[in-house]
C-alpha cells in the first residue's frame, strides 16, 4: 500500500509537474506574443520616429529658406529706400532747374512780344509791298 501511495503520489506529482509545464509552456507562448507584439509596436515607433526626423529636418530647410527670403526682402527694400531718395534729389534737382529756366524764358518775356510785333509788322509790309506790285499788273491784264 505504500508503494500505491508512493506511486499515487508520484502520479499526482508527475500530473502537478505536468501541469506548471504546460502552463510555463502557455505562459512562454504568451510571451513569445508579446514579444512580437512589442516587436511590431517598435518597428511602427522607429518609423514615426524617422518621420517626426524627416518633419523636423524639412522645417529646419523650410525656416533657412525663410530667412533666406526675408534678408533678401531686407535688401530690397533697403535698396528701394536709396533708389526712392535718388529719386527725390533728381526731382528737387530737376525741379530747381526748371525754376531757373522757367525764370529766365519770364525775363525774355518782353523782348520776344516785342521781337513778335516786329516780325508781325515786318510780314504785312512784305504782303503790303508785294500788293502794290502786283494789283497793278493784275489791273492792267484785267482792263486791256
Amino acid at each position: 500500500m505504500t508503494e500505491q501511495l508512493n506511486r499515487r503520489a508520484e502520479d499526482k506529482s508527475v500530473q502537478v509537474l505536468a501541469t506548471k509545464i504546460e502552463g510555463l509552456a502557455q505562459d512562454m507562448s504568451e510571451m513569445k506574443h508579446g514579444i512580437a507584439k512589442m516587436a511590431d509596436a517598435l518597428t511602427k515607433l522607429a518609423i514615426v520616429e524617422e518621420r517626426q526626423t524627416q518633419t523636423i529636418l524639412a522645417e529646419e530647410r523650410a525656416f533657412k529658406a525663410l530667412e533666406r527670403v526675408e534678408e533678401r526682402q531686407r535688401q530690397h527694400e533697403l535698396q528701394c529706400r536709396d533708389q526712392d531718395k535718388e529719386v527725390r534729389q533728381l526731382i528737387a534737382d530737376s525741379n530747381e532747374r526748371l525754376s531757373i529756366r522757367v525764370s529766365e524764358l519770364e525775363k525774355a518775356e518782353p523782348m520776344q512780344a516785342q521781337t513778335s510785333k516786329w516780325v508781325t509788322a515786318g510780314v504785312w509790309g512784305a504782303l503790303a509791298l508785294l500788293a502794290s506790285f502786283i494789283v497793278p499788273r493784275i489791273l492792267e491784264l484785267v482792263f486791256q
